[in-house]
């Protein structure tokens, strides 16, 4: 029972309590969910101020929504999750890594699996990583089995919310940022590629990868080699190929101290 109360999420019922926590900006709201049955003038400001915080935003059936919440919660068709440590300002994030020639940013879309995000983000954590960028398309938030998997990188490691990624790494590019994708398609290995000044590692999630649009937007794809027989790599092991391999060819595990602005919670 002890290992299930450690990783079930803080969750925020009722639709008044949730427009007001997101319109406060005071507590660091995961994700809202809303049942498809749902609907008025009230669910319109929640799906405002929601899209105004940046907020990702689920629709789900209403037996689904009523199995999160509990039976015995009155949800009024809403629920917001609570992420267990607050998000960066993505703006300042990037501002800070791109004050160093150096620096080594992480953009994932479309991981589902909290584990592999946790351990991401402790790899990219342990490669001393500027920050990691979440894109919200199909992504998971920082729920508590990704801070127990992370083991404690939450908190040494700046990370954003990005819902427009696609844009973000275009403005990344005007920094002098390249931009280097996991691409399983690809001919070319990942220790083929030259990860010399700011560099951002791309990947996708378990199930489609990365999105066209996103991969049209890197400067380079990568891939790593598999075995006769074996289909695909895991992203959190890929993408730790990919950062140690950086290390190797830079030949120190370090990063300047910049300071980041954490969204501040209560």
């Amino acid at each position: 029972m002890k290992h299930e109360d450690e990783e079930r999420p803080e969750i925020l019922f009722g639709l008044h309590a949730i427009v007001e926590a997101l319109e406060a900006g005071k507590r660091t709201i995961d994700r809202v969910l809303v049942s498809r049955e749902s609907g008025g003038h009230n669910l319109g400001r929640l799906l405002r101020a929601a899209r105004a915080a940046g907020v990702p935003v689920t629709h789900l059936p209403k037996d689904v929504l009523a199995r999160k919440t509990g039976s015995r919660v009155t949800h009024q068709g809403v629920a917001a999750i609570v992420a267990p440590v607050a998000y960066a300002d993505a703006d300042e994030l990037c501002a800070g890594a791109a004050l160093d020639p150096h620096a080594l940013l992480v953009a994932l879309e479309g991981i589902e699996d909290p584990r592999n995000l946790g351990a991401i983000v402790r790899t990219a954590a342990a490669a001393g990583a500027h920050g990691v960028l979440l894109g919200t398309e199909d992504t998971v938030g920082l729920t508590p089995a990704v801070a127990k998997t992370a083991a404690g990188a939450l908190e040494r490691i700046p990370i954003a919310r990005e819902p427009k990624l696609g844009r973000r790494l275009l403005g990344l590019k005007t920094r002098d940022f390249r931009v280097v994708a996991l691409d399983p398609h690809s001919s070319r290995l990942w220790d083929a590629e030259a990860y010399t000044g700011r560099i951002v590692v791309l990947a996708g999630g378990e199930a489609r990868g990365l999105r066209r649009g996103l991969l049209e937007a890197a400067d380079a794809r990568v891939a790593l080699p598999l075995a006769r027989g074996v289909e695909s790599l895991n992203v959190s092991v890929a993408v730790g190929a990919v950062l140690y391999e950086v290390l190797r060819q830079r030949g120190r595990p370090e990063k300047s101290e910049i300071p980041i602005r954490r969204l501040e919670r209560p």
